[in-house]
């Protein structure tokens, strides 16, 4: 097993001890592409932030246990998704390990602001940062939300740029929207987890969401575990 390997191993707990007396094992030959190892693990580590969500919302742990396993595991992803990018650009493979994390950190989208609205009252439940509270891109959305709500749903999630050149990523849920100011634009797999995060937002809170108007003292912010502000 290569060092790599037995590190992403390490971090997502996926090594297990043998038994006392089981015949060891001959090592799993290496896959031909090594990002698929990578893309993998970090499937499992996306099972374990859905699964910790769920034990949440299942009065299985309190709030103090989810927050601190929903950051060890978005965490752990982070590095992992480090590796994946390394493996699958021919281009950082030839420069040392030191350099290329210098260039992904100075190249990367880096987060601005975020903020979560009412999707019914257009209003922010929770702001972080120096958010375009009155930015027509965010105006604009929100006029238009709930005449095209089936086709926004659809996607997932919609972005728009700022005049100068910023970004903001909308990820839009049943009862709520995130909202995401960008430097610049993000990977696609930033995405991913945004909308991933937005639905776990949506149902480790959804008895709270269900009443109006919505508390935001009673609310559980999961970004706040793992968006970082420049």
């Amino acid at each position: 097993m290569s060092l790599l390997n037995r590190f992403i191993n390490w971090l997502t707990d996926a090594d297990p001890k043998p038994k006392t007396g089981s015949k060891p094992q001959p090592p799993a030959p290496p896959p031909d592409d090594p990002g698929q190892d990578i893309e993998a693990q970090l499937k499992v580590l996306e099972g374990k932030l859905d699964q910790t969500v769920q034990d949440l919302a299942d009065g299985l742990i309190n709030r103090a246990q989810f927050e601190n396993l929903y950051r060890h595991y978005q965490n752990q992803r982070r590095v992992v998704r480090g590796f994946l990018q390394q493996a699958s650009d021919p281009a950082m493979l030839k420069i040392g390990a030191g350099e290329s994390m210098v260039i992904r950190q100075r190249f990367a989208a880096k987060v601005l602001a975020y903020a979560v609205y009412d999707n019914i009252t257009s209003l922010p439940l929770h702001t972080v940062g120096q958010f375009p509270l009155e930015s027509e891109l965010v105006v604009g959305f929100f006029s238009g939300f709930r005449s095209a709500i089936a086709e926004i749903m659809g996607t997932g999630a919609r972005k728009a740029v700022t005049d100068d050149g910023k970004v903001l990523i909308y990820v839009p849920g049943q009862k709520t929207t995130l909202i995401v100011l960008y430097s610049a634009e993000p990977a696609d797999i930033e995405s991913f987890s945004l909308r991933q995060a937005h639905e776990h937002f949506e149902k480790i809170n959804a008895p709270v969401l269900a009443k109006t108007p919505v508390l935001e003292n009673q609310l559980i912010f999961n970004y706040d575990m793992f968006l970082k502000l420049t």
